[in-house]
């Protein structure tokens, strides 16, 4: 898929990551993504009774060495949540490509009430 995606080239090629449904370009000062790209279609998105989004769980990208991944006790207390770049909603086709979205290397810190859980996921 990410002749696919990509088919149009790449903003940068830093530590770029292809993942089954997206390819993802990761900052490692930061800790979060520089770029998400994804190619939605309609049968791609398409709710599937066996993937369940319930079953993932947010997990650290061992691709990268520890200094430069971010971990779930970056979130822990700070009052932001894990925000999806490539939200977990656009990957039904399997539940291997649903999974892949709850990389932390996937993820940004959001504003939780209001925004992440409120009118950006109205917005998605």
């Amino acid at each position: 898929r990410t002749g696919e995606i990509m088919r149009f080239g790449f903003p940068s090629m830093a530590n770029l990551r292809s993942f089954r449904d997206y390819v993802l370009s990761y900052d490692t000062r930061n800790r979060v993504p520089h770029w998400v790209f994804e190619h939605l279609t309609a049968e791609r998105i398409q709710k599937r009774p066996d993937v369940d989004r319930s079953k993932c769980d947010f997990r650290e990208d061992d691709s990268f060495h520890e200094f430069f991944r971010a971990t779930n006790k970056d979130y822990k207390g700070s009052g932001f949540d894990r925000g999806h770049m490539a939200a977990a909603g656009n990957h039904w086709i399997s539940q291997e490509a649903c999974d892949e979205t709850f990389f932390l290397s996937n993820i940004a810190p959001q504003v939780g009430k209001g925004f992440n859980r409120d009118s950006w996921n109205r917005l998605e």
